[in-house]
């Protein structure tokens, strides 16, 4: 059953201005993230799909990013390349209470834009 979908777009200009700060770099990515984006040179479009990523699974979980931090969604990836979502702190307790058990990802990106869809399944809330 899918409990919640979460998707968004945003232009990668945005994230490369912000990347400029390194503040912005880490308050927003997880270590694990970090040494991803060292490892593709700070490419933004990488940058850029990760925080659309993270902004998909917080709107997914119904509540937006402001209900967490913004490194309690960690956005990795398998041996195939292909991304996954951990979740830690306020997030993860978020999961739970929409009976999430599984959260698929995908992300794309042009030249100027990143997107990112996120797909929660599991068994809903009890009670619905």
């Amino acid at each position: 059953m899918i409990v919640g979908i979460g998707l968004d777009l945003i232009e990668t200009a945005r994230v490369q201005r912000a990347l400029a700060k390194s503040h912005f770099l880490q308050r927003v990515y997880t270590p694990l993230e970090q040494d991803y984006l060292v490892q593709r040179k700070m490419n933004a479009q990488s940058a850029a799909g990760i925080f659309a990523a993270k902004e998909a699974v917080a709107k997914a979980l119904g509540t937006g990013i402001s209900k967490f931090r913004w490194q309690d969604v960690e956005i990795l990836r398998d041996e195939n390349g292909k991304p996954y979502a951990v979740l830690k702190g306020n997030a993860l307790e978020r999961l739970k209470e929409v009976g999430g058990t599984n959260i698929q990802i995908s992300i794309t990106h042009i030249k100027d834009l990143a997107a990112a869809q996120a797909v929660i399944e599991g068994q809903g809330r009890q009670g619905f």
